[in-house]
């Protein structure tokens, strides 16, 4: 299957978003054509391979056990994000909008996953949500970001904020 998806950088995060899940993945491959990593998204576990691309790429994440997460886990030790997603329904869309934690905590993202490539490319952020889109700046690719310190991201996020 493959996701079609945008991904934005927040100026402002959105206030009263309710009830968020903790998220931590980290990277097994992360590689320019493939990356296969881990997440825990609240007490649910996966594996997930995706292919190269940007706005669409190939996509696949199972369920997997708590025991082989825990198994894996401590070989993405430098290669890992945490974050707080607060998933809205907006029109016929979820909005994920990601608060960032750690050396990363001063990214806000919104990532928006469509049904056809034409509905991706024709959306416009709504009134009210200030962002610059990132998705096709390969530097805010997930497994990229886990490779930043915090004085590289600030200088990352100056530089496409201003």
């Amino acid at each position: 299957m493959a996701e079609k998806e945008r991904k934005f950088v927040l100026r402002h995060f959105p206030r009263n978003l309710g009830k968020g899940v903790k998220i931590r993945q980290g990277y097994i491959i992360s590689r320019e054509e493939v990356e296969m990593r881990i997440r825990q998204k609240g007490n649910k576990y996966f594996q997930c391979v995706k292919g190269g691309g940007d706005l669409s790429r190939p996509d696949w994440e199972p369920v997997m056990p708590k025991w082989v997460f825990d198994l894996l886990w401590p070989r993405t030790e430098g290669l890992r994000i945490m974050k707080m997603r607060y998933p809205i329904p907006m029109r016929h869309l979820t909005f994920e909008f990601d608060r960032f934690m750690g050396v990363l905590s001063l990214l806000r993202g919104l990532e928006i996953e469509f049904e056809t490539e034409k509905e991706a490319k024709s959306f416009v952020l709504p009134p009210g949500i200030d962002g610059v889109d990132v998705t096709y700046d390969k530097r805010f690719k997930n497994k990229n970001l886990a490779k930043l310190g915090s004085e590289e991201l600030k200088v990352l996020l100056d530089e496409v904020l201003k």
